[in-house]
């Protein structure tokens, strides 16, 4: 299908499809006095979009990552694409690897395009019933199709809601950027199956240990939190990476020798909500589950186990979420852990299972994942679901909460990791996360956590706030400051913050970057895109 946009106009096909509705397939003005309606759109579905127009140089477009990490913010075509340069093991985790051209503006599930800067007209396309499309957009043409893919030969059956042929479902909205996104975010919850909406579950506060602790954890750490945990108003206490056997053997090691389950029974005991980081689409080479059943996992097209990622010094493989035997061994970790009495999983390095491979069966890597994630969903109905390196589209509906953004850090940014959006550090989670405001009618918004010390970190009282305001905008507060390392007016401020989250904030969106809650006004714009020169303390060298 063909869209054109000519002076001052775009020009669609008289007949889009069948299912069009809302929008009149002709000339459409963006003259502000000649906008369609708020929240006009059209479905069609077909298996290429493409929509020509004189120049982009002036106005941007909408780049949207694949999965969690992936760089996400409004771009212009004169600027290189907006992705993870130079660091290849980095773009098999941030970016989709299969599809990745540096040559090339790429986005992922949606693109928008904004001919104008100067004035406040948009048209967007975005993928419709969970999938995530694939958009490359040039200085005067844009591309909408499938998302490429290789699958191979299998002699097993797909699953039959797997969509085998390259037609997509395509959302086509034009008129006001925040009218437009929302009207999108609209018909994509309608078009996600009803039995997997999420149910209305809420977290409340979150103390985690990883943004203080990292892997160093242990049994007295975590012990050592559970009281003054309960007294700030904490809802749960989650035990992140580091209490594990290893990537793979979801068994505590000798760091928390009486087990888990009684450390669970300790803070259910002290009414906080057991929480816990597992990895369950990924498992590292020397992993005793890989040795021992290697077809688990995704193959490259010459049998060989295909690395999904690198990380804890060893490359790690992503699990065929459609083998028969992979599902067992998922269902066993999961339940297993939720036996020791966790009720919060926070779900990570998701992305491994979607990577392009040879399977158990011939199905589109995306529906493979889903098969992941509907396994988890099925066998943990009653726990919530925070997922993180998650594919944003298809995991729409059938987890609770998703990161919207690279991790997080005690610093603003950080010099060393040049051209590197996805690299951790503040400034990257808060534009990732901002960028993808426009999903929190689908999925909790975890911008990942707020900080309020000043013990080992780089972050100003300043700094700090904003990551506090990141978290009121957002909807879900989470924190990693050990209670030893505040001082009083740091203990203080997280119990009000503690009090605050007890029920999500009310917030409404004044423009892009810019929000209200309560009376109060936040424009972060100043903070992503300063005018002066940015201190040299708050940044990581």
């Amino acid at each position: 299908m063909k869209i054109k946009y000519q002076h001052g106009k775009f020009i669609f096909p008289e007949q889009i499809s069948k299912l069009a509705v809302n929008i009149s397939c002709r000339q459409v003005d963006d003259e502000s006095n000649q906008q369609p309606p708020t929240g006009r759109g059209a479905s069609v579905t077909c298996s290429e979009i493409q929509v020509s127009y004189p120049d982009l140089k002036n106005g941007e477009f909408y780049r949207h990552g694949w999965n969690s990490w992936s760089p996400t913010s409004w771009w212009s075509v004169d600027k290189p694409p907006y992705r993870v340069w130079n660091n290849p093991p980095r773009s098999l985790t941030a970016e989709d690897a299969y599809s990745d051209d540096p040559e090339v503006h790429q986005s992922y599930l949606l693109t928008a395009i904004k001919l104008d800067s100067g004035k406040d007209f948009i048209m967007l396309i975005g993928a419709l019933g969970g999938e995530s499309g694939y958009f490359e957009i040039g200085e005067h043409l844009l591309t909408a199709r499938k998302l490429p893919d290789k699958t191979g030969y299998s002699a097993h059956n797909a699953p039959a809601n797997c969509n085998k042929d390259s037609d997509v479902s395509w959302w086509i909205g034009i008129g006001k950027e925040l009218s437009v996104f929302s009207a999108y975010a609209t018909a994509l919850r309608k078009s996600i199956d009803s039995k997997a909406k999420r149910a209305n579950r809420y977290p409340g506060g979150i103390w985690s240990s990883w943004y203080s602790w990292f892997e160093e954890i242990s049994e007295e750490t975590i012990e050592t939190e559970i009281i003054p945990a309960t007294r700030s108003g904490y809802q749960v206490l989650e035990i992140d990476d580091g209490w594990e056997k290893g990537i793979g053997d979801w068994q505590p090691n000798a760091k928390f020798p009486s087990g888990l389950e009684t450390l669970a029974n300790k803070i259910r005991s002290h009414d906080l909500t057991p929480g816990i980081w597992v990895s369950p689409f990924i498992a590292s080479g020397n992993s005793a589950i890989v040795h021992e059943h290697p077809e688990y996992f995704i193959h490259d097209f010459s049998g060989n186990l295909e690395p999904a990622g690198y990380n804890w010094g060893d490359f790690y493989y992503g699990l065929d979420c459609t083998h028969p035997g992979a599902k067992s061994w998922l269902k066993e970790i999961l339940t297993t852990i939720y036996g020791w009495g966790f009720r919060y999983f926070k779900l990570d390095f998701l992305n491994a299972a979607a990577i392009v491979g040879r399977r158990y069966q011939t199905v589109s890597r995306e529906c493979a994942y889903q098969e992941g994630l509907k396994t988890i969903r099925e066998t943990l109905p009653n726990a919530y679901l925070m997922a993180s390196g998650a594919l944003i589209g298809p995991s729409l509906g059938l987890v609770d909460g998703m990161r919207v953004g690279p991790d997080t850090a005690p610093y603003w940014d950080n010099t060393e990791r040049k051209r590197d959006p996805s690299g951790p550090a503040v400034r990257n989670a808060a534009l990732n996360s901002l960028s993808r405001y426009w999903l929190k009618p689908l999925v909790a918004l975890d911008p990942d956590v707020a900080f309020t010390r000043s013990r080992g970190s780089l972050l100003s009282p300043e700094a700090n706030e904003l990551t506090q305001n990141l978290a009121r905008v957002c909807g879900i507060f989470s924190c990693s400051d050990p209670y030893t390392w505040l001082i009083d007016s740091e203990k203080h401020q997280v119990k009000e913050l503690c009090t605050e989250f007890k029920i999500p904030p009310s917030v409404n969106q004044i423009s892009r970057f810019s929000f209200r809650s309560g009376t109060k006004e936040v424009d972060f714009t100043p903070w992503l895109y300063p005018t002066g020169r940015v201190s040299d303390r708050i940044l990581a060298k």
